[in-house]
C-alpha cells in the first residue's frame, strides 16, 4: 500500500509543482479578473465627470436635497443650478457643461422635462439627475417609503411547493451550481489529459519495464489514477475557492453580489456525484494510454469520452425549462452526462433524493468497472511497444489472448 501511494504523491508532485500547471491554475482567476476589469472600465468609460446643468421653473429644486453619492467605479457629476435657461445655453456654448435639464413650471402634473446638448449625456450622468430629482420630489415622505420608491419593486418567482425561489437579489445562487459544473469539466479534461499522456510517455520510453519491477500493475495503475484525480480536484477547490473569494471582495463594489449565499448543500450534491464520476473518466484515460502507441492517438480517442460530458450545456435551454424532465433524469443516470446535469438540475430545481442515489450508485459502479478495465488495459499493453491492443482483446477470456513479451 505505501508503494502506491508513493506512486501516487509522485504523480501529483510532478504535475502540481511545475510552471505548466500553475499558468493553468491561475489561467481560470486570469480570466475572471480581466473580465471583471473590462467591466469596471466600461463603466468608469461610460460616466462623463463633466457637470450636468438644470433649470429649475417648477420650485421643487429651491433649497435641493443633494443626491446619494455614487459607488466606485461610477463617476459622480456635478449639478449645476442656473437662474435661467440663457445662462445655461451660455455654459453649454462655452463647454462647461456637458448638457442642461429644464423643469418647466407645471413639471409636477406633467412629469416632462427637457434636456438639451451637443451631444448626448450618457446614461450615468442622466441616471445621477433622475435620482437627484426623485429624492427632492420624496423629501416630505417617511425615509422607508422613500427608500422603497427608489429602490424600485423586487420581484421574487417562488416554486408551488415553496422549496424554491429565484429574484434579482439571489440568481447568482442560481448561477453558482452552473458555473461550478463547468470548472469541473475543465479540472477533469486537465488531469484526465495529464494521465493518458502520462501513461503513453511511459510506455513509449520502456519506463514501465523499470516500474514494473518494483511495483504490481495494479499498484502502479491505481497509484497514478489517485495522483492525478488529486491534481483534477486542486484544480477544482482552487477555482471554486477563488470564486467564493471574489463574491465576497466583490460584493463590496457590486451591489447584486452582496447577500449572495453560497449553496454549499447543492455543492455537496455535486461533489457526491462528481467524484466517481472523475474516477470513471480518469481510469478510462488510462485504459486509453493503455492501448496506443502515441500520444496523439489517445488524444483522438479521448475526445470519445470527453465530448458526452459537454452534451448537458448543449441541452441546458431544456433543462432549464423542464428539469424534472424525463430528458432531465435520463441524464443523470447516463455515467459520462449526470455530473454536468446534476450541477445545472441543482440550480433550478430540488432533485429528489432517490435519483441522486441512483446516479450515485450508477457511477460508482461505473468507476469500480473503470478501474478494472484500466488495470487489465494496462496489464495486457504495458510491455507492447508500436502495435497497439484492441480493445475486444481486453474483454476476450484469458485462455483466448496471446501472450506478448
Amino acid at each position: 500500500m505505501s508503494k502506491l501511494w508513493r506512486i501516487a504523491w509522485h504523480e501529483y508532485g510532478r504535475h502540481v509543482f511545475t510552471r505548466r500547471f500553475m499558468l493553468i491554475l491561475l489561467s481560470v482567476p486570469a480570466l475572471v479578473l480581466v473580465v471583471i476589469g473590462l467591466v469596471l472600465i466600461v463603466i468608469y468609460m461610460e460616466t462623463d465627470s463633466q457637470p450636468l446643468g438644470y433649470v429649475d421653473q417648477s420650485g421643487i429644486l429651491a433649497d435641493p436635497i443633494p443626491a446619494p453619492p455614487v459607488s466606485w467605479p461610477e463617476r459622480a457629476v456635478a449639478l449645476v443650478a442656473y437662474s435661467t435657461e440663457v445662462l445655461a445655453r451660455t455654459a453649454l456654448d462655452a463647454e462647461e457643461i456637458q448638457g442642461y435639464y429644464v423643469l418647466p413650471e407645471d413639471y409636477l402634473q406633467t412629469g416632462q422635462a427637457e434636456l438639451t446638448y451637443y451631444e448626448e449625456p450618457k446614461g450615468s450622468s442622466r441616471g445621477q439627475f433622475l435620482e437627484f430629482i426623485a429624492v427632492n420630489l420624496l423629501a416630505s415622505q417617511p425615509a422607508e417609503v422613500a427608500s422603497r420608491i427608489i429602490d424600485g419593486t423586487t420581484i421574487i418567482v417562488r416554486s408551488e411547493d415553496g422549496s424554491r425561489e429565484a429574484s434579482e437579489e439571489i440568481f447568482m445562487d442560481i448561477l453558482m451550481p452552473f458555473f461550478s459544473g463547468l470548472i469541473f469539466f475543465f479540472a477533469l479534461s486537465t488531469s484526465s489529459g495529464y494521465l493518458l499522456s502520462a501513461v503513453v510517455e511511459e510506455k513509449e520510453n520502456r519506463t514501465m519495464e523499470i516500474l514494473v519491477t518494483s511495483v504490481s500493475p495494479g499498484q502502479l495503475m491505481v497509484g497514478k489514477i489517485v495522483g492525478n484525480i488529486a491534481v483534477g480536484f486542486t484544480q477544482l477547490l482552487a477555482w471554486i475557492g477563488f470564486i467564493a473569494l471574489g463574491v465576497t471582495i466583490g460584493g463590496k463594489w457590486f451591489p447584486f453580489l452582496r447577500g449572495v449565499q453560497i449553496p454549499w448543500s447543492s455543492l455537496g450534491v455535486m461533489m457526491m456525484v462528481m467524484i466517481p464520476a472523475f474516477i470513471m473518466i480518469c481510469a478510462l484515460m488510462a485504459a486509453v494510454g493503455a492501448t496506443v502507441t502515441e500520444a496523439s492517438e489517445g488524444q483522438q480517442v479521448m475526445g470519445i469520452f470527453t465530448i458526452p460530458l459537454y452534451i448537458p450545456y448543449m441541452l441546458i435551454t431544456l433543462l432549464m425549462d423542464s428539469p424534472n424532465s424525463p430528458l432531465a433524469v435520463g441524464l443523470s443516470f447516463f455515467p459520462l452526462t449526470a455530473p454536468l446535469t446534476v450541477a445545472i438540475r441543482a440550480g433550478f430545481t430540488v432533485i429528489p433524493v432517490w435519483q441522486i442515489l441512483v446516479s450515485m450508485g450508477i457511477l460508482t459502479a461505473s468507476a469500480l468497472g473503470a478501474l478494472w478495465l484500466a488495470g487489465r488495459a494496462f496489464r495486457l499493453g504495458m510491455l507492447r511497444y508500436g502495435k497497439r491492443l484492441r480493445w475486444k482483446e481486453l474483454f476476450a477470456p484469458a485462455r483466448g489472448r496471446q501472450a506478448y513479451g
